[in-house]
């Protein structure tokens, strides 16, 4: 799904972004028409915004559940769409297992009948455990020593609290990451009890990089924020994010089992993959980061982790997107190609919009009309992150002409940069 909040999609659109069989464009127009999901005209089209598609396609399932099992708690549940492994819902916490479905393959029904599955294994005399192992934080913020990185709630799941902080180091406590995660807030995203979640961590060696603040300094917005080395009673226990996938596997390995097994799994790969682009290793070893930072850059023909951070600044720049956009459109002339037909193949894969939409966007956002006769100066204006995406395609194709192949590189030079920008090591 897009970043952007405000990206608009026809039904044939969703249907491609979030799964043909369960997102089926027939249902889409049927939610508008009974005034669930708002509509939107753009160039005479009929639009929707992908956030509320999904908020009333989840909202419906749980309504169904509560139904179709009444013996369920609702509230003990969580629904939600895979932002990490695309296409997927899960139905996670169900009699301590969950359950999920491929949106291109799958529908509602069949997701309702792996329900079923689950209570008739768990009612089986084979069934090791019937046991029924059978809440939304606002983020903290504040100024002076810390300050809120909005842009990391582009990577992090928006139930989990996090605080950007100034300085690599606090009471001894090393923070390569300069984000600090509220450890309450793991605990409730993957259904674990916040006291007992913290009493394992203090039994670990994860205790001695943990730092404790109270709420009223960390929601302050005039004093520097007195921390505390340590779990503290009545503080708010936080630490360092690089150590998150860690403590999530810790944690299983330890024989506890969270409530919500795929919001752990979604938790512990959304950051592992953001601290290996960024070139963070997860042991806290610089040669390993190094290497890591390698193996992902890989893709997109980069080699030295060094570089990487010093070739995105370069790609987001407006001088050398256009150098890499003239020398695009020279090999499309020396080949005897179409210019329209080829940037627009492209644009639409790595973007999801045609150049002529950009434009139509600009316009409807009151853009100078200067800018709104180029799509790409629109792009560069709201959403850098495809503009670069663009400019990987663009270097991709030029090297070997291949636009599938361009459209793939082009999306995952978007993806690297989002994840470098979403944790501030892009900014000057």
């Amino acid at each position: 799904m897009p970043d952007n909040p405000f990206h608009l999609l026809t039904a044939s659109e969703a249907e491609k972004e979030f799964g043909k069989k369960y997102f089926y464009r027939q249902r889409i127009y049927r939610l508008s028409k009974s005034g669930k999901i708002p509509a939107f005209n753009l160039r005479g089209r009929q639009c929707f915004m992908g956030r509320h598609i999904l908020k009333v396609f989840l909202k419906e399932l749980e309504l169904k559940i509560v139904k179709q099992f009444p013996e369920f708690d609702i509230g003990s549940i969580r629904v939600f769409y895979d932002t990490v492994n695309e296409k997927r819902i899960v139905i996670d916490g169900i009699l301590g297992r969950s359950v999920s479905v491929d949106t291109d393959k799958e529908a509602e029904d069949d997701l309702l009948k792996k329900i079923i599955h689950v209570i008739e294994w768990a009612s089986s005399p084979e069934s090791e455990d019937k046991s029924v192992k059978i809440t939304k934080p606002k983020k903290i913020s504040s100024k002076k020593q810390t300050k809120r990185d909005p842009s990391l709630s582009n990577v992090l799941p928006e139930e989990i609290m996090y605080l950007r902080v100034d300085a690599k180091e606090v009471k001894g406590v090393e923070i390569k990451s300069n984000i600090l995660i509220s450890i309450p807030s793991i605990a409730q995203f993957i259904g674990v009890r916040s006291d007992k979640f913290i009493r394992w961590l203090r039994r670990t060696s994860f205790n001695n990089f943990t730092l404790s603040a109270h709420p009223r300094h960390l929601h302050g917005t005039q004093n520097r924020v007195p921390w505390k080395k340590g779990v503290v009673p009545g503080y708010t226990t936080l630490i360092p994010f690089e150590l998150v996938p860690e403590i999530i596997v810790a944690f299983k390995q330890s024989g506890n089992k969270p409530k919500y097994q795929e919001k752990a799994k979604l938790l512990y790969q959304l950051s592992k993959n953001t601290l290996e682009a960024v070139g963070i290793a997860i042991s806290g070893d610089r040669d390993k980061a190094a290497k890591e930072l390698a193996k992902v850059g890989r893709g997109l023909g980069l080699t030295a982790a060094d570089q990487v951070i010093g070739i995105f600044k370069q790609y987001e720049t407006r001088e050398f997107q256009i150098q890499t956009t003239k020398q695009f459109q020279g090999k499309i002339r020396s080949m005897g190609g179409n210019y329209k037909v080829t940037i627009g193949s492209l644009t639409a894969g790595i973007t999801g919009r045609k150049p002529y939409v950009w434009q139509a966007l600009g316009k409807s956002r009151n853009l100078p009309s200067k800018m709104t006769t180029s799509g790409r100066e629109v792009m560069r204006e709201l959403s850098p992150s495809d503009s670069v995406g663009m400019t990987f395609g663009e270097k991709h194709w030029t090297k070997d002409p291949v636009t599938a192949e361009a459209i793939k590189t082009g999306k995952q030079g978007k993806k690297f940069y989002e994840r470098l920008k979403g944790v501030g090591l892009l900014d000057d």
